[in-house]
């Protein structure tokens, strides 16, 4: 009886590894790529119940295999053949567990070759010169990155971070690292003046129920509000109308208010205030606007960007793609890197942040492979807005393990320890989302008064989280999002 469950359980992976190879060119000159399909087919079938039947007669299940997941599946079948005494006949894996512990390992040395498992990027706040020690503190405490915003400050005011990090790094003996964010076509709010002040105005209260019209940009205000309309804001996004349709859901700031558009006129949409909250809520100047419902095709790399980027290149180790959807997002930057000579040199770190990013993220991360010296950024701000909160903790997981059967680095950003940051008392769910951060090969911190003792209780959470696990074990049903 033992002896057919085996034979069943060895058909099954036989079966299983016949699936993971179809369509792939097994010549395949790069392994991480090779790797990346294999999971990827895996992941159009449902295995959780053969992982079970593996751990029952404890072999592995795969589910801290996604780095090398055919070498993982060749000993499980080798090991079954020897018991039912059958000659094993299995090909052997272009990748073994070493070979790709090495090779992300190598990966990930695009964020600092420090030996901490997990590094710490942090932002660069532009009031950073009120502490002359703000650079080298933080750095003492475990910093391995700081991170360089470009939608904000200024080109003299980036260089002289990029300087005082050099500094501290020159001083400390430390391999820090600076990363760039480019801004990017982030779309955002845009209030207009009003007739009683040249200035523009700070803020509109807007109530449940209540019509806002949207105007794209480009556009004059209205000479008179029209009745039906509590308040008209501006957006940066031009022909507004094209891009949406009536039904589609808006979000501003971050999600904080959420419309409805109910009519579209020329490139002005006209929509209604879902958020209920006492008060009303404040729609604010250059505040972002999210379109989750509508096809926003727009190019991540900006006409601004591109005037920045000679200027950055001289100090960047590291360049963040704000808005990546697409592959050619990501060879319009390197084409970019080319004609300054800086190609290969510059890493690179593709920032999901749409659902368009991660509907095309395996074809992001291909031409990222192919690139060398690159990286991954869950911005879960956005992505949190785009996707739906509610799917986000399955989302950041699957991307995880996909970037992991990729070799490629992650780095987990977006409201870590927050509360810490701002106020100094963190709160409890802070804490554990800091544990789910250990599986990133970086996390990132904002901007915070507290960033000092942040950087503390972090450095300690993520040294006690590498004394009991790397990674948590994976069920191989179907994935939702790459099919």
């Amino acid at each position: 009886m033992e002896n057919l469950f085996l034979t069943d359980l060895l058909d099954k992976l036989l079966d299983l590894k016949e699936k993971m190879m179809s369509g792939i060119d097994i010549e395949s000159s790069n392994v991480s790529l090779l790797n990346m399909k294999q999971y990827l087919n895996l992941r159009k079938h449902d295995y959780s119940r053969l992982q079970d039947e593996l751990t029952k007669v404890g072999l592995s299940s795969f589910g801290r295999s996604q780095g090398h997941i055919e070498a993982s599946i060749n000993v499980a079948i080798e090991m079954l053949a020897h018991a039912l005494g059958k000659e094993s006949e299995v090909q052997q894996a272009a990748l073994s567990y070493e070979e790709s512990h090495a090779i992300m390992d190598k990966n990930s040395e695009i964020f600092s070759t420090s030996s901490d498992k997990t590094k710490i990027m942090i932002t660069v706040p532009s009031n950073y010169m009120d502490d002359e020690f703000w650079f080298s503190n933080l750095s003492h405490e475990g910093v391995h990155l700081f991170r360089i915003n470009t939608a904000h400050d200024s080109t003299e005011a980036w260089s002289d971070m990029a300087e005082l990090i050099k500094l501290e790094q020159y001083a400390s003996g430390k391999d820090l690292r600076i990363y760039v964010d480019l801004a990017g076509p982030k779309i955002r709010t845009s209030l207009f003046k009003s007739k009683k002040s040249p200035d523009k105005i700070k803020k509109i209260k807007v109530n449940y129920g209540e019509k806002v019209l949207i105007r794209s940009a480009n556009q004059p205000p209205f000479e008179k509000k029209p009745k039906q309309n509590a308040a008209i804001i501006g957006c940066t996004l031009e022909h507004l109308g094209d891009l949406v349709k009536v039904g589609d859901r808006v979000f501003v700031d971050d999600g904080k208010i959420e419309m409805l558009i109910e009519a579209i006129y020329g490139d002005d949409i006209d929509c209604s205030v879902l958020t209920h909250k006492e008060g009303g809520s404040s729609i604010k100047d250059e505040k972002g606007i999210n379109f989750p419902d509508s096809n926003i095709n727009i190019q991540a790399i900006t006409e601004r960007d591109k005037e920045i980027l000679p200027h950055i290149c001289n100090y960047a180790n590291i360049i963040g793609i704000s808005f990546a959807q697409t592959p050619e997002d990501i060879r319009d930057l390197i084409e970019q890197l080319d004609l300054l000579g800086k190609k290969g040199q510059i890493a690179i770190v593709a920032k999901i942040e749409t659902k368009k990013g991660v509907e095309n993220l395996p074809q992001i991360l291909e031409t990222l492979i192919e690139y060398g010296n690159s990286g991954v950024m869950i911005a879960r701000g956005d992505l949190a807005i785009e996707i739906g909160f509610e799917n986000l903790a399955y989302m950041q997981e699957e991307i995880l393990d996909l970037c992991t059967a990729a070799h490629m680095p992650v780095i987990l950003a977006t409201q870590v320890l927050e509360s810490k940051m701002k106020t100094n008392i963190p709160s409890r769910a802070e804490i554990s989302d800091v544990a789910f951060a250990h599986k990133a090969e970086c996390v990132m911190l904002n901007k915070g008064e507290y960033a000092l003792e942040t950087i503390k209780i972090l450095s300690t959470i993520l040294k006690q989280m590498d004394l009991i696990f790397r990674k948590n074990k994976l069920l191989y049903n179907h994935s939702f999002q790459w099919k």
